[in-house]
């Protein structure tokens, strides 16, 4: 029988080798290691049946990466370990729709029987991370974060762009570029770009490598 490949994503040695361990002690499982920077590469040659991303730990964007990454491989699972009190992020990674959302907590119990579920097509959430989906205060608080356009610009305006450069990259006006700026700041409540980029760093939604 051909082996379950697995594929982990995670800038850090010990962690790699810990999900390793903990899943290969089930039969028919091989786990390997990716460095990000090659994970698509890796999952083209190696076509894995499923990859498990440490989405916190990457230097880019990750809901940018697995966005890209479920676009090309349709077919491919995907779990997330994720910062289940990053709000923002974690309702971002959410409405990826991914296969599997494990908080950083995870056990070595739960980490298997997440991965066999989603091996066997279904979905599977950390209880903590189940508490927040349903959690009416959740969704409250993130109508007030950032839509996806938002964060666009953000990142943007990070990269040192002015309106209407962003404009001009995102195929819309710069009066748009301005009212997003605006509606960013008020969400932020900041007055002034430094202090934007500022509080962006402060609350995990840029960081000094984006720009």
């Amino acid at each position: 029988m051909k082996p379950i490949l697995i594929l982990i994503a995670n800038k850090f040695f010990l962690t790699n080798y810990a999900i390793s361990c903990i899943l290969q002690d089930l039969e028919g499982m091989k786990v390997t290691g990716a460095q990000e920077e090659k994970l698509k590469d890796e999952i083209r040659s190696q076509k894995p049946d499923m990859i498990i991303v440490e989405t916190d730990m990457l230097k880019q964007d990750s809901v940018r990466l697995m966005k890209e990454i479920k676009e090309e491989f349709p077919r491919l699972k995907i779990m997330a370990l994720v910062d289940s009190e990053d709000l923002f992020n974690l309702k971002r990674l959410l409405d990826l729709g991914l296969d599997g959302y494990l908080s950083k907590s995870v056990t070595k119990e739960e980490l298997q029987r997440a991965a066999l579920k989603v091996y066997n097509d279904q979905k599977y959430y950390s209880q903590d991370i189940s508490r927040k989906i349903f959690d009416p205060e959740f969704n409250r608080t993130l109508s007030e974060k950032l839509s996806e356009r938002e964060y666009e610009i953000l990142r943007h305006i990070a990269e040192g762009l002015n309106n209407k450069e962003i404009g001009r990259l995102l195929f819309i006006s710069e009066f748009t570029v301005l009212t997003h700026r605006r509606n960013i700041m008020r969400k932020l409540n900041v007055k002034n770009t430094p202090q934007l980029i500022v509080e962006s760093i402060k609350r995990g939604l840029i960081s000094i490598g984006d720009n």
